[in-house]
């Protein structure tokens, strides 16, 4: 009995055990299955994608960012590798625009991206009128991508004279509201996490109280933003139902808004984290899709986890993740059908582990006109001495200028991959403050994708239409019939830059008559000639493109309060604007003497003549003819022809040399003949077969004037002069020294409210970095900002502040 009755409670208790396992069976959230073809195959598409295409990144420390017209922006541009934020060499060029809210340029400038030179001014003219602008940066590269990923930030410009500005803009009440399913949409009779952005015209969150409703009209929930007009709530949407929100705003304003439709059938997901700082991805499903396998990704800028699977059951499916395995800053999910194809997306967001912690010491308060010390350090999370490029500006605050927040770790971090957003600080307070609702709201309702994931799966090639500028400025144009207004394609096109240094560059115009030439050392404002041959085309011109991109993000600018006329403090900034600029003009505008190669675009010559070592003569045939003797001059009737010495072979060209007058080409040699010799300061000569870009010459004759300007020089009249700006030349910041009495007792005002600017501060592993400046006759508070990388592209900034007294 005793055995009978064991027997019958083990077949009893392996029953129980059974319905136990096939209960458990039913309910486990995920298997991983064994197929690694579709993980392959998304991690290969993904990571073939992003070797094919560099993508780059800029971010624009401005000294301030308010300005009075007639003062100087300064700015240093920090250019990165998008992926890993590291220090990039590819373009050398960078634009840099300031544009008013119809994206009307009102300052452009372009700004070498070499070593050493990334950093520039502008000066604000006077006749900006008053109001908020976008300031803008980007390289050729970058125009590929799109400008929502150009660097952008709000400057805002006075000018005492004219403070008029847009109010129709400023006055008017205009609401942005969205929802944002997380995962992407809303699937009928499953649970969804609903995120919502409500801000006004200038992109400012707004405070509200809301209602969602059916088509019924009945009240399902009741909602509010948490903060600046961010938030969510969950809710089920049911089946044929359409679901709208009643938003009422403090004032009294009411808008009905419809919220995204439901779909029938599709996948959700939501992201939970416990206790421990685990990620909980649950998927769920309609029932058509059950049993089926699906993929969930998670990459970051530079680094992707391994590609996580596993099969629906009952509808759902779970994936577990380690939240110390993402990379710092965003992260991207991605959920894939066994297809391979994406159906649910959302961002997500890691407080950086690696730090670049800059200190600085300085004196609480300093008097006027004293030297004031500051001694910068900089180390990593673990208090380690780290290397870094820095930037620094000293500034007073007022009522009209407070401390700029445009901050590089947010801006890498965060607004670079979602756009701009309002007070980016508020999501790194480090008050103890817990922000990780208020960032996974913001991660739900902003933000784009670098590329579509439809492009990956499907091979689709990116279309490159503007090539990175790694050698230096590329000028692009098209060669146009005069007649027909036609393009000429095939033809051979030529650019010369005026000047001692003889630039010259020539190329063909594609099938579309799109042609473009290579420049570099391309420093200020200078005038392009552009012109085909006309012995071969004399009913074609050149028209140069733009070099500054003509397309716009419709990211919201922010507003801010323009001050009266009788604002005490507009009238001292205005004052000292133009005592500044009556003492200090010139010394303001001093620029550095750039580093460029001065041997003309054929490097050295076989033979030089200076011809004012030789008796003058008036005619160019008596220069040629008596001076030059590796140049044969055949004259028959009225035509002259020039033909060189071949040097390596020891005999005369049969073909007509290349003729260039200060780097412009003369295709006529009576035109050559025709030019004042005592206007002529040098001839080069290059007495051998020549070759460049896609043209051969049977050497070159190279005259250049005294000043590199054609000054005197008759031109082809077919030829298009047209000025062109090149690369700013580097301004000079000017700081007064006051090391003795004599200068600290002088009367020359000194009414500097930007004390001090460096743009590029190389701070080591050794020792500490010790700065100095002056107070100037101000008092008032001051904000010292600074900004910089670690060599491997890890951000840093510090903000301090200190007094100066009367």
């Amino acid at each position: 009995m005793i055995k009978k009755n064991i027997l019958v409670n083990t077949s009893t208790g392996l029953r129980v055990l059974l319905l136990v396992l096939l209960e458990c069976m039913m309910v486990v959230p995920i298997v991983f299955s064994q197929s690694p073809i579709v993980d392959k195959m998304i991690l290969d598409e993904y990571n073939q994608y992003r070797s094919q295409y560099f993508q780059e990144k800029l971010f624009v420390h401005t000294d301030k960012d308010t300005y009075l017209s007639g003062e100087i922006c300064w700015f240093r541009i920090y250019y990165m590798d998008a992926y890993y934020h590291a220090p990039a060499n590819l373009s050398k060029i960078a634009y840099v625009e300031i544009l008013d809210r119809n994206n009307r340029p009102v300052l452009q400038e372009k700004i070498s991206l070499l070593p050493g030179d990334a950093n520039g001014s502008m000066i604000i003219s006077v006749g900006i009128p008053t109001g908020t602008y976008k300031f803008r940066a980007y390289t050729n590269q970058m125009k590929n991508f799109g400008t929502e990923y150009f660097f952008e930030k709000t400057i805002r410009i006075i000018n005492p004279q004219n403070l008029e500005t847009d109010s129709a803009i400023l006055k008017q009440h205009h609401y942005d509201i969205q929802f944002f399913p997380e995962g992407g949409s809303l699937v009928e009779q499953i649970e969804s996490k609903l995120a919502f952005r409500v801000v006004d015209a200038y992109g400012r969150g707004q405070a509200f109280e809301g209602v969602l409703f059916n088509a019924k009209g009945d009240t399902l929930l009741r909602f509010r933003p948490l903060h600046m007009g961010l938030g969510h709530f969950i809710f089920t949407p049911e089946a044929g139902q359409i679901y709208r929100a009643l938003i009422r705003f403090p004032q009294g304003e009411m808008i009905v808004k419809d919220l995204p439709p439901v779909s029938p059938g599709g996948y959700v997901m939501r992201i939970l984290k416990d206790s421990a700082g685990r990620l909980t991805v649950g998927v769920k499903t309609s029932p058509e899709f059950s049993t089926q396998d699906i993929y969930l990704m998670i990459h970051g800028s530079h680094s992707v986890m391994p590609v996580k699977s596993a099969k629906l059951l009952n509808h759902k499916a779970t994936f577990t993740i380690d939240s110390l395995g993402l990379e710092d800053g965003i992260s991207q999910v991605t959920l894939f059908t066994q297809n391979g194809d994406p159906v649910c997306e959302r961002l997500l967001f890691k407080y950086p582990k690696q730090q670049f912690r800059i200190s600085g010491q300085t004196a609480p308060e300093y008097g006027r006109r004293k030297k004031i010390k500051l001694e910068l350090s900089a180390t990593d999370q673990e208090g380690k001495p780290v290397a870094g490029d820095l930037s620094m500006a000293v500034y007073r605050l007022d009522s009209l200028q407070s401390t700029d927040q445009t901050d590089i770790r947010y801006y890498l971090y965060l607004s670079s991959e979602i756009g701009p957003i309002e007070s980016p600080s508020f999501y790194f307070q480090e008050d103890g403050s817990d922000r990780r609702e208020d960032m996974d709201n913001l991660l739900l309702t902003h933000g784009w994708r670098r590329f579509n994931w439809n492009d990956i799966t499907h091979q689709k090639r990116l279309y490159a239409a503007f090539a990175p500028e790694y050698v230096g400025h590329i000028i692009h144009g098209t060669i146009v019939n005069n007649k027909t207004g036609t393009v000429v394609p095939r033809t051979v096109a030529y650019l010369s830059v005026p000047s001692t240094r003889t630039e010259y560059r020539s190329n063909v115009s594609d099938v579309n008559g799109r042609v473009k030439f290579e420049v570099y050392g391309f420093y200020g404002s200078q005038e392009l000639i552009v012109q085909t041959n006309p012995r071969e085309d004399s009913t074609a011109h050149i028209e140069i493109d733009n070099p500054f991109f003509q397309k716009y993000s419709s990211f919201p600018m922010s507003d801010f309060l323009v001050p009266s006329k009788i604002s005490p403090t507009l009238l001292d900034l205005s004052i000292n604007e133009q005592v500044q600029r009556t003492y200090m003009g010139a010394r303001l505008n001093q620029f550095t003497l750039q580093k460029v190669d001065s041997n003309p675009f054929y490097a050295v010559p076989d033979e030089k003549y200076l011809l004012d070592d030789y008796t003058r003569f008036q005619s160019m045939e008596e220069v040629l003819r008596e001076y030059v003797h590796s140049v044969n001059v055949v004259r028959k009737k009225d035509q002259f022809q020039l033909f060189l010495l071949d040097n390596p072979n020891k005999k005369f060209f049969e073909d007509e040399p290349l003729i260039l007058i200060d780097g412009v080409p003369y295709f006529y040699t009576n035109e050559l003949f025709r030019q004042d010799p005592l206007k002529i300061r040098r001839i080069d000569l290059v007495n051998r077969q020549y070759s460049l870009g896609y043209q051969t010459y049977p050497g070159i004759i190279s005259l250049t004037t005294y000043h590199g300007d054609l000054e005197g020089i008759e031109m082809d009249p077919h030829a298009t002069v047209l000025d062109y700006p090149g690369i700013a030349e580097d301004r000079q910041f000017f700081s007064p020294q006051y090391e003795t009495e004599k200068e600290v007792s002088s009367r020359m005002p000194d009414y500097r409210t930007l004390l001090y600017w460096a743009p590029e501060i190389k701070i080591g592993l050794q020792a500490k970095k010790q700065l100095g400046f002056y107070s100037s006759d101000l008092p008032g508070k001051y904000a010292v900002v600074i900004q910089g990388l670690t060599e491997t592209g890890t951000p840093g900034s510090q903000l301090m502040y200190f007094d100066v007294k009367k």
